[in-house]
């Protein structure tokens, strides 16, 4: 039994309750106070004190939506983010073919044309030279866009005039010819069927560095879709199992389960490690369509800068009803990504229509909403949790707004319409898209702009206060996967974990606190985790 003091602590409940004293036994808080009085109670049995010297004592932070094995790979890849310009792309994709062997696979992430002078990316012949004659494979920070060259074409199987498959497409330029963009996870699959295979003891690297990077911005759960990158369900599963049980990582992961491995896991489940507070499995993932930054979202009416463009649809509605209805009719919920208004009128009606089940449902992202689906999604209720990412209004403004067009752009990240209208709104990164860190995520949430922009964000009205957005990455994160009665507040019973922050977030005296913060320590299950000492 160990005793925290000095803390300017929030509970974070329903009675606002404030402390500045917290007592663990174990994993679990045995009670909060006033530190003197919780002294004279529990003084006598009390092996450990830590003092926090005034520092803010919030609810353990939660990312409801990231892929960790994303995060490992781009730490450990070519890594484009920041890229400026074509020039500054090129040099560092040959930069890093000089550091590989002649027939290794040149694979990155991260390059976003918004980020690019002119929006100018290198066509196919500039990736050819660049690349010295290896293979090359480069994921927009969207993770929906990829960019290859002749030779993975080749590789691949795909030729020079590959068929665009049901649900992705292959980019041409106005003569036909392949111009190197490759859209959606359906058309990337011939190039991931011949990639070299990480081995488990590479993902074990990969994941154990991302989860270092996630205690120390003072994450303490996660809920990860990793199975489509790491290769089913077993073998993601084993790596996680082996990173808690024997080197004591101390975040908890709840993993979604991607489509194409539900028999995988139906047949496996009683046969995997006990599901367990660190490791648990959740939703089926399923994609209804692509991303804004590749005209891939799929929308109701066209596209303000490409009138003839409505964006990809991963399913047509019968099919994804019909999926949705076979995973219910199993007990699966799902979490499906739906960005346009389209898809996610098509992810809203698959759920009205499937019948319902005793866990919850996620619909991730919902970047664009209409009143209507507002309303539908509220009277679903309880069963339905919405997976935001805060992050994406200070990323995808302001050019959204030429793609959608102004009137539209007011329900981008119509965070507060869906707060208001009683809807579960979670908060999470979609990390490697966005940066980690929950911190930005909620100065995000509060001033919808980059972090360091001067002036106001876009469309302020939707912007929520601090408080709300530190609940968007605890209470309500935590509803998303049906444990909001034991971890999102600090409340005696409820499990200990706790973000400590140099300065106070849920009350800022300037709102760009939330940005500067620093953590201090992350306690996960009564332990400490990560500390800035």
């Amino acid at each position: 039994m160990w005793m925290l003091t000095g803390a300017n602590g929030y509970a974070m409940d329903l009675a606002d309750t404030r402390f500045d004293g917290l007592v663990v036994e174990g994993e679990k808080i045995l009670a909060i106070g006033n530190a003197e009085d919780l002294r004279l109670q529990f003084g006598a049995v009390v092996t450990k004190i830590l003092d926090v010297n005034g520092a803010t004592v919030i609810p353990g932070l939660v990312d409801n939506h990231l892929h960790l094995s994303g995060v490992g790979e781009q730490l450990l890849r070519l890594d484009l983010t920041g890229t400026t310009s074509k020039g500054e792309f090129l040099a560092r994709v040959r930069a890093w073919a000089v550091s590989l062997p002649d027939d290794a696979w040149i694979i990155g992430a991260g390059w976003d044309e918004f980020q690019i002078r002119d929006r100018q990316i290198p066509n196919i012949e500039e990736l050819d030279a660049a690349s010295l004659g290896r293979p090359l494979l480069l994921m927009r920070v969207c993770r929906h866009v990829l960019l290859a060259n002749r030779l993975a074409f080749a590789l691949s199987g795909l030729g020079e005039h590959p068929a665009d498959p049901e649900g992705g497409a292959y980019g041409r330029d106005d003569r036909g010819h392949l111009n190197g963009l490759v859209y959606e996870e359906r058309a990337f699959q011939p190039f991931f069927s011949v990639l070299p295979k990480w081995t488990s003891a590479n993902w074990k690297h990969a994941l154990k560095i991302a989860m270092q990077h996630s205690l120390a911005s003072g994450l303490t759960a996660v809920h990860s879709d990793d199975t489509r990158y790491v290769g089913g369900v077993a073998a993601t599963w084993q790596v996680y199992r082996n990173l808690l049980d024997e080197d004591h990582r101390r975040l908890r992961v709840h993993e979604l389960i991607g489509d194409l491995y539900v028999d995988e896991f139906r047949n496996l489940v009683n046969d995997l490690p006990a599901q367990d507070e660190w490791l648990s499995s959740g939703a089926v993932k399923l994609f209804a369509d692509g991303s804004f930054g590749g005209r891939t979202a799929w929308l109701s009416h066209p596209y303000e800068d490409a009138p003839n463009e409505y964006g990809l649809p991963i399913y047509s509605p019968d099919q994804l009803r019909q999926r949705v209805r076979e995973l219910h009719d199993a007990g699966l919920p799902v979490a499906i990504h739906a960005i346009g208004d389209a898809a996610l009128d098509m992810a809203v009606q698959s759920i009205e229509m499937a019948p319902r089940i005793h866990r919850r449902d996620r619909i991730v992202h919902a970047e664009l909403i209409r009143p209507d689906l507002v309303e539908r999604m509220t009277r679903l209720g309880d069963r339905l949790a919405i997976d935001i990412q805060p992050r994406f209004a200070a990323s995808d403004f302001p050019w959204v707004i030429d793609r959608v067009g102004k009137e539209r752009a007011a329900y981008v990240c119509a965070w507060k319409t869906m707060k208001q209208a009683g809807l579960h709104v979670g908060g999470g990164s979609d990390a490697p898209v966005e940066p980690i860190h929950p911190l930005l995520g909620i100065h995000a949430a509060v001033t919808r702009r980059s972090p360091f922009a001067n002036g106001d964000g876009h469309f302020v009205n939707q912007s929520l206060s601090p408080k709300e957005a530190v609940v968007l990455f605890t209470q309500e994160a935590s509803f998303a996967i049906g444990i909001e009665d034991k971890k999102g507040r600090l409340l005696p019973g409820w499990l200990a974990d706790l973000t400590i922050l140099d300065r106070d977030i849920v009350n800022p005296t300037e709102t760009d606190d939330i940005r500067d913060a620093k953590v201090l320590y992350t306690i996960v299950g009564g332990a400490i985790a990560h500390s800035i000492e």
